[in-house]
């Protein structure tokens, strides 16, 4: 959107397809308005229209391939962070409860976690101090990959309810952006 220019409704439209040789994106945005629409382009969270979101990103996580979609989405609080966890497997709250939970996760899933320091506000954190990593399920968290860069912007954020927003983080030449939804996991633990 250009600056001063209203947000006025729209419907985005998401398809994506996944192929041996690749995966293509395609983003189809629809105006609604017979006011008329002003359009934005890149991967800048603060582009994305306000919510409601599903968890929904693509990219690239470093030897783990391209972004698997989404299955579980879930939000603990923990040693004064908020924590996010992004999973390509089914994640359960009782399985974060369990101290070094990671290793038992599904093998070769993809969990990324996104972390931003106290309870989570509507607003936009910098990666870093904010931080997005990624590892692999069945593995020890000593292998996670940290973002050198991004932005995590939360657009709903109820302390120990529901957070929404989007991210867009860097990995040296890959990255990864998207939108998340998650649900609050009292007892979770870090993984």
């Amino acid at each position: 959107m250009g600056t001063g220019e209203p947000f006025l409704p729209t419907t985005i439209l998401v398809l994506e397809l996944d192929m041996s040789w690749g995966s293509i994106t395609l983003v189809l945005s629809v105006c609604l308005s017979s006011a008329g629409c002003s359009s934005s382009s890149g991967t800048d969270p603060s582009d994305a229209p306000p919510g409601p979101y599903t968890t929904n990103l693509t990219g690239t996580l470093g030897a783990l391939g391209a972004v698997k979609p989404t299955v579980s989405s879930l939000m603990i609080s923990n040693s004064g962070e908020t924590l996010i966890y992004l999973s390509s497997a089914t994640l359960t709250c009782d399985q974060l409860k369990v101290s070094r939970w990671l290793g038992a996760a599904t093998a070769g899933s993809q969990v990324i976690e996104l972390i931003v320091s106290g309870a989570p506000s509507v607003k936009s954190y910098d990666v870093p101090p904010g931080e997005v990593n990624f590892a692999e399920g069945g593995k020890s968290s000593a292998t996670e990959v940290s973002a050198d860069s991004g932005t995590i912007r939360f657009t709903v954020a109820e302390a120990m309810g529901t957070v929404e927003g989007t991210v867009a983080a860097t990995y040296g030449s890959n990255n990864i952006h998207g939108t998340f939804h998650a649900t609050y996991c009292a007892g979770g633990q870090g993984y």
